[in-house]
């Protein structure tokens, strides 16, 4: 039996990892020249790079955190001190009695967003609560940056029900090795099964097998299909459908949301925060900096939903100089601008064939979630983190475990 796989992220790879042990005939088509998707290490020299996609292990049942491990990196929990600006000062949120009660509440409402019941948006929640205003709109924003998007696009109940669906574990972990570690480990095992370059613009489903037309023009011809393509890139049509998808597919595909992101990593000569710092959230301009031991001389500009579409116009060496500017604001007893020393960044909503990050909870999210990944006569298949309705979205693990999930259920060995 002859099966393809659209898209050559993780979950496409995993997907074609475990189908080429069961002894069927695999064959991936990735748009690109890169393999990975949303995993993007970038080595700036030989000794170092930077991860200008997914960078985090959500959990230690994650099976990306057994894989990685499984391939020697060393990953340690993400610890340390998040910092909170507000009214022109940093505040160690561990000092979160000296912060103003409503932002302690805000943080109390996050914390315990997995018992949200409220039928609306955050925005309509937190306004109801009474803990909303311009004070503290860029703190919402930043905490909100974990899930790429905005108070007023997030759904209250549906995000809580992703977060009481979550079962990976409660700790978020980084790696000192690289993340792409993983994608090699796959490249390695499907090298001859694996076409780059190789953008599929229609999928004809109409008859008994599924056909599938590339940009080049070619026609290739498979028993069943497997699409890994990004929420994004469905909503920007990147790829046909013959005939047009179902009504419950494509009303998925419009309501779910997928986030605008981008990432910019700024190194200096030598760090000027506070040692152990983590995270700082509620600037202005970017709403989430983040810290890491594995990089200790970088802050990364998290810059997600709204806070990503403000900067859309502007290239990284314009961005660099407004975000170093009010790292300059919130460190004003040191030499910010005298420490800079480079910049490199990733415009994920700019990626012609991801379109964006990855997707966030809307009204009824995990049914249609459900709905998306439904096959279609047998034959056509829908994976990735979208596609999960036990908590893990937005997730690498996430997009693994529909993989895992589709062959489990659709794909015995094949003898």
């Amino acid at each position: 039996m002859k099966v393809a796989i659209i898209g050559g992220g993780v979950a496409g790879l995993y997907a074609a990892s475990i189908l080429k042990d069961r002894n069927y005939t695999v064959q991936l088509f990735e748009a690109t020249d890169r393999l990975g998707g949303r995993i993007y290490t970038k080595q700036l020299h030989e000794h170092q790079f930077i991860e200008l996609g997914a960078a985090e292990i959500h959990g230690k049942s994650a099976v990306i955190h057994e894989m990685l491990t499984h391939l020697g990196q060393k990953l340690e929990p993400i610890v340390g001190d998040e910092f909170v600006w507000f009214n022109k000062h940093l505040i160690d949120t561990e000092r979160l009695l000296d912060l103003p009660s409503i932002i302690q509440e805000i943080f109390n409402y996050f914390e315990n967003i997995d018992l949200e019941t409220f039928d609306g948006t955050v925005l309509q929640a937190l306004k109801q609560k009474g803990l909303y205003n311009a004070q503290v709109r860029h703190i919402i924003r930043g905490i909100l940056s974990e899930y790429s998007t905005d108070a007023e696009k997030a759904h209250a109940f549906s995000l809580g029900e992703d977060e009481w669906r979550w079962s990976s574990g409660d700790r978020n972990y980084f790696s000192w090795g690289k993340y792409s570690d993983a994608v090699d480990f796959f490249v390695k095992k499907l090298k001859s099964n694996i076409f780059t370059s190789s953008a599929v613009v229609d999928v004809n489903y109409l008859e008994n097998n599924v056909q599938l037309l590339l940009h080049d023009g070619t026609v290739h011809t498979f028993d069943k299909v497997i699409i890994t393509a990004s929420l994004g890139a469905l909503k920007e049509k990147k790829i046909n459908f013959t005939p047009v998808l179902p009504q419950n597919k494509l009303i998925a595909i419009e309501t779910l949301g997928f986030g605008k992101g981008r990432k910019l990593f700024i190194e200096f000569n030598s760090p000027f925060w506070e040692e152990d710092t983590v995270e700082i959230i509620g600037g202005e301009k970017c709403p989430m900096y983040l810290i890491r031991p594995s990089h200790p001389n970088h802050i990364v500009a998290f810059l997600m939903g709204d806070a990503s579409e403000e900067f859309n116009q502007l290239n990284d060496d314009e961005l660099a100089e407004i975000l170093i500017n009010e790292l300059d604001e919130m460190y004003p007893k040191q030499q910010v601008m005298v420490l800079y020393k480079s910049h490199f960044g990733q415009d994920w909503s700019k990626q012609q064939y991801t379109c964006g990050t990855y997707s966030f909870a809307t009204k009824n999210a995990n049914e249609h979630r459900a709905a998306l990944k439904e096959p279609i006569n047998n034959k056509i298949f829908f994976i990735g983190e979208a596609c999960h309705t036990n908590g893990h979205v937005a997730t690498v693990h996430g997009a693994m475990e529909t993989a895992e999930e589709v062959v489990e259920n659709y794909f015995a060995i094949n003898v």
